[in-house]
């Protein structure tokens, strides 16, 4: 079994090193020789391997690999070649590429000549895809157009679904359909940049940002096409241009981040990225930041949501007075029981709602796995925790990072006063005792036929005592158990706030109840000490009717933001970040990994009718939401600008939503539509 493993292990470090000699790497790589040891020793591990041991590792999905065959590859790669696969992957920007910055710079477009431009385009595009995609493309245009949805706007679901061919090919038809719709023309042009077009993008941009100077979309996306094609001076020039009209432009900082890295700039390069990653999140961003060797924080992250103080409504919980005389003891004691059976009936039926709850996660989490594995199969990309988990984690993580993970809802180190109070309880209880036994000696002789019998100062003086001990032990415990219970409803507050947020909604819905029955639980069992009235007294209290046990408040997420681009509707709420299709019936069921992929970027959404032209931060007033997505799918949403927010949400919905893609960072000529012309 140590050989199997021995070898699993070369082969697997030998196949990604050659793998990174071939492509591109990030970690250190081996010199020539080195690879050629690590041959050797595998080939060794292979001759001395029993048929058993190989048919284990064909059992695994391990085949043999053909030695001879990479002992080949290997043999005709230099050193020289090595040092240049790592410069290469070092590279922060790409290399330039005259040709096709010559080709940009020589191609001016008239927006009468935008037609023909357009056509032309649409044409050099589909000749680079697939008739399987060109099929499914065809199939979706035809839905969108009997549901009478807009053809852009499906285009632009499919590029944030992480569909790139399918989008191209729907907002060439959108474009060629309204060649004079700038915003499609901008959007157009931004997929063609992202997809490693850059020169053919570039005239169109140009022609827009002639029409609409000063558009901080148009000039990101004119920047993004200049980095691709690796002229970074153009590239800053209008990344810089961007960044004066929008300052947190999330693409144009992160065109601004790499240019300053490719400087040596680092400090310059870490505020870019902060800058970024303020107004929209994503993990490329978070990424980059560790790179550069800065740790993001907190405050480093935009939180549009208000952090609530009491989510379930603990605080409006209250239960019985503690008794601190023997006259308040006989109601108080009746109150106590009551309230505690009261508290245990509800966590009861609380108990009955937690086995359901923990199914149903069980069952979803089952399910979750099971569809995991299906598509990790296929090579497709899974979410695997709740849309917001990661922008949560570190805007909300540190205000939690004490009691996280803590799914009992008991604080346990804040026990500590309640613990004291109980010891000093028993010392009081130790003290009424001797004080109880002085009072029986005192009295012992007067009490019996022909005696005083004074039972009136007998009285008096015994429940003076009891009411001293009761004074002294519950009045330490009730304020001892109000410092905890303001602690855990503040700390449960904080959890069950990051909880939503980090959890699937399952998985929420169970953690409410764990907390409500820990809270129940917890007010139940504060410890309450007695002592009746004297029995030598004859005064007996009336009994009040005892108060009826507080509802909780009910735990759901009051910031949704609902995009709803026609056949393609994204949702934000709490734990969940998702864009949805509803094509009808019209399945997408993509296996290729050239029709498949996400780029990252931005869209600004929901401009209105009165702005002409694709939407920028210039125009405030008319961009309700801003979408950031990266090689993760959709990784934020949030909104930029004065629109009217309702129940800390965005919704924005109807034929006339526009939407503004802002390209991100595109790596040129590595695209689907590299050789374009």
């Amino acid at each position: 079994m140590l050989r199997i493993l021995l070898f699993c292990y070369l082969l697997f470090f030998s196949c990604t090193i050659f793998a990174q000699v071939k492509t591109k790497q990030k970690e250190s790589i081996p010199s020539k020789k080195e690879l050629n040891d690590m041959m050797l020793e595998m080939q060794k591990s292979m001759t001395e391997m029993s048929p058993e041991d190989k048919e284990l590792l064909d059992s695994m999905g391990i085949k043999m690999p053909d030695l001879k065959n990479i002992q080949k590859n290997v043999s005709g790669v230099s050193n020289a070649q090595i040092k240049k696969a790592v410069e290469n992957e070092n590279r922060t920007v790409p290399f330039k590429d005259p040709k096709r910055i010559n080709k940009a710079l020589t191609t001016t477009l008239s927006s009468v000549e935008m037609t023909n431009y357009i056509t032309h385009t649409h044409l050099a595009v589909i000749s680079k895809l697939s008739n399987n995609d060109k099929k499914i493309a065809e199939e979706i245009l035809q839905q969108a157009l009997k549901l009478k949805s807009s053809i852009a706007n499906t285009a632009i679901g499919l590029w944030i679904d992480g569909k790139p061919t399918l989008a191209l090919y729907l907002m060439g038809v959108a474009c060629k359909a309204d060649p004079i719709n700038t915003v499609n023309l901008n959007n157009y042009a931004a997929f063609l940049t992202m997809c490693g077009a850059e020169q053919i993008a570039l005239p169109i941009l140009n022609n827009l940002n002639k029409r609409y100077p000063r558009n901080s979309s148009i000039l990101n996306n004119i920047s993004q096409a200049w980095l691709g094609l690796g002229d970074i001076t153009r590239a800053e020039k209008y990344a810089d241009s961007t960044i004066h009209i929008f300052a947190s432009h999330p693409q144009a900082n992160m065109a601004k981040c790499l240019i300053e890295e490719s400087k040596g700039n680092i400090l310059s390069s870490i505020s870019a990225a902060k800058m970024a990653i303020s107004k929209a999140y994503s993990n490329e961003k978070e990424n980059k930041l560790k790179k550069l060797g800065y740790q993001i924080k907190s405050e480093d992250i935009n939180w549009n949501s208000p952090m609530p103080q009491d989510v379930l409504g603990l605080s409006k919980f209250t239960w019985p007075e503690y008794p601190l005389t023997v006259e308040q003891n006989k109601i108080q004691a009746k109150e106590w029981s009551d309230f505690k059976i009261e508290c245990q009936q509800k966590i009861d039926e609380l108990k009955i709602k937690q086995d359901l709850l923990e199914n149903a996660r069980q069952d979803a989490s089952e399910y979750r796995n099971k569809i995991i594995m299906s598509e990790a199969q296929k090579g497709h990309y899974v979410q695997l925790l709740p849309g917001n988990t990661a922008k949560a984690v570190i805007k909300l993580g540190p205000a939690v990072k004490d009691i996280i993970g803590n799914m009992s809802f008991v604080f346990a180190n804040e026990l500590n006063r309640v613990s004291k109070a109980l010891i000093a309880a028993g010392d009081y209880e130790n003290l009424l005792n001797e004080k109880q036994k002085e009072l029986d000696k005192k009295y012992k002789d007067q009490i019996g036929e022909g005696k005083p019998n004074p039972f009136e100062k007998i009285c008096k003086d015994e429940n003076e005592i009891r009411s001293e001990y009761l004074s002294n032990a519950n009045g330490g415990l009730q304020s001892a158990y109000q410092n905890y219970f303001a602690y855990t409803t503040r700390r449960t507050s904080d959890l069950l706030y990051y909880y939503q947020y980090t959890m699937w909604p399952e998985e929420f819905e169970l953690a409410k109840v764990v907390a409500q029955i820990a809270w129940l639980t917890q007010i139940k069992d504060q410890r309450v000490f007695f002592k009746d009235i004297s029995s030598w007294c004859n005064a007996i209290p009336k009994a009040k009717k005892p108060g009826q046990l507080q509802n909780f408040d009910d735990v759901h997420c009051d910031y949704v933001s609902t995009l709803n681009l026609g056949v393609y509707k994204i949702t934000s709420s709490c734990s969940n970040l998702v864009g949805e299709f509803d094509f009808g019936g019209v399945k997408i069921n993509l296996n290729d990994n050239v029709e498949t992929g996400r780029y990252s970027g931005s869209a600004m959404v929901g401009t209105s009718k009165s702005f002409e032209g694709p939407g920028g931060a210039e125009a405030e007033a008319s961009v309700a939401a801003l979408v950031e997505w990266d090689n993760t799918g959709i990784t934020d949403v949030g909104s930029i600008a004065g629109v009217e927010v309702k129940a800390g949400g965005v919704t924005v919905a109807g034929e006339d939503v526009k939407v503004t893609i802002n390209s991100g960072v595109s790596t040129s000529g590595k695209g689907i539509l590299e050789g374009l012309n």
